[in-house]
């Protein structure tokens, strides 16, 4: 490695009061920059030619001492990088130095992060939403320290991080799971810049995402809401005006209600996301397929999914709307659509389950795995890009068959004490019949679960 350190002075920035700044010029295999050491000196006590303090005036002594000084903490940082064998540029023997000697105002967290998304908006295909979640995330950072150096990100700074959003912000698991994410993308950035001598997360862990409970509903469920959906009960909503300035009016939301329920209903049948219902068009129906180019994902490496059209999702799409879109009434946002959902389902349905939007798209996936459909099919039809993300509903499809398989177990109880049998309820487990063995004579017994009203037949 060819490395040279020496003094300078930008004799082309003189003060009024005839003062200079003076400089280290840090050169690395042929490429060189400067590093301001924060002090002046006066422009006639610089020695252009011998790139020096002209000896013999004032303060000769202590200016050289402090340059010399400089240049050993320079020496210093170079040979620690050649010890940890790690890449050398001028860049990072810069940046070392700045935040060892606070030299020059070091680099703000905050800015860089602003600055690449910028060009990341620009220059590279980052979707909206992609942009809108990171900005959501920066803020956050933001609200746990309104100052950040990029040198202060440590391994110390990320527990209190982690703390602060789990605490303060009150964050779920994965969200917090993201949000470190993202600060490790951008300090990475950092460090592949040379602008950091260490990566924060090189002996911090992240961790894996939460892998929540996957809330989906049982084909009666769906069939309760389609009933529901058919017999536009929905409808006959209306919701009288809870302010005192307009106490008579009604607000019809039963429409909505109804729209809503509708594009639910198509997303259980098909799997789509919220962002790809409220896009579909008309001309994403081609022939018996729905044809379309999913939402999520960057924007060059968007997937385009086949879906089968069947009866039940051919008689909810309107092809009709002038405007495209298979949904005339503009498809509202996850929370607002979330908010009357819940309305729906607690109020009108026997369902008792916390059911959000995305929901269907579980459904969808449970549901089809039940009915045989090879998890290939399922995966492609979801637009999975890996096969390991459809596995998450295969693991809950056998969970699914080892609870109702037990069931058979609990049919029949034998206290091995007594001469005694006892029927179980399958639905609900609890106890309806208890009779000695041979007592009766009949080959099935119909019965009704007094404590769920379900039938079911007993065969001795």
């Amino acid at each position: 490695m060819r490395y040279t350190v020496s003094f300078d002075c930008k004799t082309h920035h003189v003060g009024k009061d005839g003062m200079i700044p003076m400089l280290l010029r840090v050169s690395i295999n042929g490429q060189h920059d400067y590093i301001n050491l924060g002090k002046r000196i006066k422009r006639i006590h610089y020695d252009e030619i011998n790139k020096c303090v002209k000896a013999g005036i004032t303060g000769f002594g202590t200016t050289n001492a402090f340059i010399v000084r400089q240049k050993g903490i320079i020496d210093a940082i170079v040979e620690d990088f050649e010890r940890k064998q790690e890449i050398i540029t001028i860049h990072r023997v810069k940046e070392v130095y700045v935040s060892r000697t606070g030299k020059e105002k070091s680099i703000s967290l905050f800015d860089f992060i602003e600055q690449t998304l910028d060009y990341e908006k620009k220059f590279t295909k980052i979707s909206p939403s992609t942009l809108k979640g990171y900005l959501a995330k920066l803020k956050h950072l933001k609200d746990f320290k309104s100052k950040l150096s990029i040198h202060e990100v440590d391994k110390v700074l990320l527990d209190k991080y982690q703390t602060f959003l789990r605490e303060e912000l009150k964050l779920s698991k994965n969200t917090i799971y993201n949000d470190l994410v993202f600060l490790r993308k951008y300090t990475k950035k950092l460090f592949d810049q040379g602008k950091l001598t260490k990566y924060p997360f090189s002996d911090y862990t992240v961790g894996q995402p939460h892998l929540s409970e996957v809330q989906h509903l049982i084909p009666d469920e769906i069939n309760e809401l389609q009933k529901l959906y058919d017999s536009k009960k929905l409808l006959k909503i209306v919701r009288k005006s809870e302010s005192k300035y307009a106490k008579y009016k009604e607000f019809a939301v039963g429409q909505r209600y109804q729209e809503i329920l509708r594009y639910f209903l198509v997303a259980c049948y098909c799997g789509l996301r919220h962002s790809d219902i409220k896009t579909l068009n008309s001309k994403d129906i081609q022939g018996n397929y729905i044809v379309k180019e999913m939402q999520k994902g960057r924007l060059d490496r968007k997937k385009t999914v086949r879906i089968p059209l069947r009866k039940r999702i051919s008689a909810l799409l309107d092809l009709s709307n002038p405007g495209g879109l298979v949904f005339d009434n503009p498809v509202m946002e996850d929370a607002q659509t979330n908010k009357y959902l819940k309305a729906i389902i607690q109020d009108h349905t026997n369902i008792k389950k916390h059911i959000t939007f995305h929901c269907a798209r579980h459904t969808f996936a449970v549901s089809s795995l039940l009915l045989g459909l090879p998890i290939e099919v399922v995966s492609d039809i979801l637009g999975h890009s890996e096969l390991t993300t459809t596995q998450r509903y295969a693991k809950v499809v056998d969970e699914l068959r080892d609870k109702h398989m037990d069931k058979w177990d609990m049919l029949i109880k034998e206290e091995s004490n007594k001469n005694e049998i006892q029927v179980n309820c399958p639905a609900c487990e609890n106890t309806v019949m208890k009779f000695e063995r041979n007592l009766i004579k009949l080959n099935k017994i119909p019965i009704e679960c007094p404590f769920c009203s379900t039938n079911f037949v007993y065969t001795l």
